[in-house]
């Protein structure tokens, strides 16, 4: 980099398709500019590069004039020019420079410049999350879920026992004992996560969503959302959901106001899901026998699971993250993915894989142990659940492939994987990043990948065989990028 007078970069996905998603990421640069260099940041002009909409900042030093920025962009994507105008300056200011811009571009790509707080309701159910109140339950979690050095011990300790006891039996006991654990999922998985159970008559989720600018936004959060949350949560309610009124925002202006949170503060925003029609369409969808138990789970990730072997005996967990980062119709998407992996029985099929894979190491541990205790016994196991982990990237893919064809929107499911991975997107978009993605211990695959196929399908239709072409696009997809990364 030291050699070099100008950097340059492109980074994608980022939504700038509106004319106040253009004016506010205008105004979150430069603050944040200004922020950082204070009476450094020797000027800031609006400019045209390259038929692109930007703006350029002069950034001095005690020595004068050091650097010129310039940040273009266009509806989807934002390109950055980092220009040393003083010969022989420092390289570390432009790597901070770069290093700091590219840290706010993804911070506003991710958040559009604003934090959001949600209060959630689904009427006829408890307003604190039954998950919250629960002692055992909060335990249970920070164990098992929060403690992965646990986990690892648990999992030694049962394993060490198991073949002291069954020597030889001990694999096949081992994954039998897992067999209950696969059955039951359906219910387990909402046990550790559910927060409320939507069916036909608690079908509405409301969220009241209030977005801020993020320095307002963690003031208000810490000094009023986190230590009474409960307590506005509750006084919304009995204004409105508790007289079979809706919410409107003359009400909630009046509740925040209470709390010293201004209408001036921040953009207050309400919806109305009907979350248990839009699975209720996806099941159709799938030809479902019958709707799995549906759990809404209050975290602000964006996430949604399918559980279960099969229609009866299924469930599907969806997060308020999930409900308050998309719309409608994504959000049908993106069940679609998770009703895949139901309807082709994949929690059975994944078992049967890792089963596999884990009786085929054990067997060649045994047989070349000497050889297994050596650096090649390592490489072994990295490229056996390397593997393994490729073979379900085809799972996923295909479960792409199948929720673009049942319900006709990929661009939908191409739209919700943009909004809520653009850390992925932007990990997978540097060098190398895609082909590291296919390699990882992870089952889905690049979302860069994912993203791509969807808005393929988009303009292209969909295939006959979602299997075929999802193994055939992903090995040719694997192949590209380590042909790119050598």
């Amino acid at each position: 980099m030291a050699g070099a007078a100008v950097w340059e970069r492109e980074i994608p996905f980022v939504d700038l398709s509106g004319e106040d998603a253009r004016r506010r990421f205008e105004d979150f640069l430069v603050k944040a500019m200004r922020e950082a260099y204070g009476r450094y940041l020797g000027g800031v002009l609006n400019v045209n590069y390259a038929g692109m909409p930007g703006l350029m900042f002069y950034i001095d030093d005690d020595s004068g004039p050091l650097l010129e920025v310039l940040v273009a962009y266009t509806h989807t994507s934002v390109r950055y020019r980092v220009q040393l105008v003083r010969p022989f300056a420092n390289p570390p200011a432009v790597e901070r420079a770069i290093s700091f811009l590219e840290g706010v571009l993804r911070l506003f790509a991710e958040t559009g410049g604003m934090g959001v707080a949600y209060f959630v309701f689904v009427p006829g159910r408890q307003l604190v999350p039954p998950r919250t109140e629960s002692g055992t339950k909060r335990a249970l979690q920070s164990l098992l879920l929060n403690n992965l050095v646990f986990l690892f011990a648990i999992s030694i300790l049962i394993s060490y026992l198991a073949y002291v006891t069954l020597r030889e039996y001990a694999p096949f006991a081992l994954l039998l004992a897992q067999v209950p654990l696969v059955l039951v999922s359906y219910k387990l998985v909402p046990w550790m996560m559910g927060d409320w159970r939507i069916d036909r008559e608690h079908r509405y989720v409301y969220l009241v969503g209030l977005r801020m600018p993020l320095d307002k936004y963690q003031e208000v959060v810490s000094r009023v959302i986190m230590p009474r949350r409960y307590e506005i949560k509750q006084k919304i309610y009995m204004h409105s959901l508790s007289r079979g009124e809706e919410p409107n925002s003359e009400m909630i202006k009046s509740v925040l106001s209470e709390y010293n949170i201004l209408p001036e503060d921040y953009e207050l925003e309400t919806r109305k899901i009907d979350l248990y029609g839009i699975v209720e369409r996806v099941a159709k969808s799938f030809g479902a026998r019958k709707i799995p138990s549906i759990y809404l789970s209050n975290v602000v990730v964006p996430n949604a699971a399918a559980s279960g072997v099969g229609w009866r005996l299924s469930s599907v967990l969806v997060t308020t993250g999930l409900l308050s980062r998309l719309d409608d119709e994504e959000i049908e998407a993106v069940l679609g993915h998770e009703f895949s992996h139901i309807a082709r029985h994949d929690v059975i099929n994944f078992f049967l894989l890792s089963s596999a894979e884990y009786l085929s190491r054990v067997f060649i541990a045994t047989m070349f142990w000497p050889l297994f205790a050596t650096p090649l016994g390592l490489l072994y196991l990295w490229f056996s659940l390397t593997a393994l982990f490729i073979v379900a990237k085809f799972v996923e893919a295909r479960a792409d492939l199948d929720s673009a064809l049942r319900l006709g929107n990929p661009e939908k499911l191409a739209s919700a994987l943009r909004k809520i991975g653009f850390r992925h997107l932007y990990l997978e978009s540097r060098g190398g990043g895609r082909l590291l993605a296919w390699l990882r211990w992870d089952p889905h695959p690049p979302l860069t990948f994912r993203y791509e196929k969807l808005m393929e399908l988009s303009a292209k239709g969909g295939p006959r065989s979602p299997w075929r072409e999802a193994v055939a696009s992903c090995l040719r997809d694997l192949a590209k990028s380590l042909s790119a990364a050598l």
